[in-house]
């Protein structure tokens, strides 16, 4: 006969086993739930980068469209021109695209053309301009149209290229000028 084993004499070995295998699955389920927050974590930084990315870029467009100051406006498929006045100062401005960059061109008087990149990944860029009598134009001035006057609004549309997906993502943007400030 065996003796009966007294309550405070300890764990036998398969109540030990189980409470490490018990132990063991909940670790790797923990390790789990954390490497999948932190890839999360990684893709979420990624993709809020590219925003804030986006938004300086419209943000440096809206400006320079804001202090727009003349009617000398041209807009074709390559480029949008303008001239900005700031502090006596006047720049003609040119937002063009090369291969996949947004490019902010600045005319200098004393040089060459001065091009500063302000947004990259972009397959297109698309411009409109509102004119006085409400209608949306690809080119400036437009075709037939003695006097345009100056625009109302311009519309900017990018097609953006991102690594994580297979087709093309568009946002499009409405800046109103100042000549439709009011209006």
């Amino acid at each position: 006969m065996r003796p009966k084993r007294s309550g405070d004499a300890g764990l036998s070995l398969i109540e030990v086993l189980v409470s490490l295998a018990i132990f063991a699955v909940i670790g790797v389920a923990g390790l789990a739930v954390l490497d999948a927050v932190a890839r999360t974590g990684e893709r979420t930084e990624g993709r809020l980068e590219r925003l804030a990315d986006i938004d300086r870029a419209f943000l440096v467009i809206r400006r320079d469209l804001a202090q727009m100051t003349s009617a000398d406006v041209t807009l074709d498929e390559a480029a949008m021109t303008f001239v900005r006045t700031q502090a006596q100062t006047s720049l003609k401005l040119s937002y063009l695209r090369d291969e996949t960059v947004l490019i902010r061109q600045i005319d200098v008087p004393s040089g060459p053309p001065v091009g500063q990149g302000i947004l990259t990944g972009i397959s297109t860029v698309q411009w409109r301009l509102l004119d006085r009598l409400r209608n949306w134009h690809s080119v400036w001035p437009p075709v037939g149209s003695e006097d345009p006057g100056r625009p109302l609004a311009a519309e900017l549309t990018l097609e953006i290229l991102r690594a994580e997906f297979p087709e093309l993502q568009s946002v499009t943007r409405l800046i109103v000028l100042p000549a439709g400030q009011g209006q």
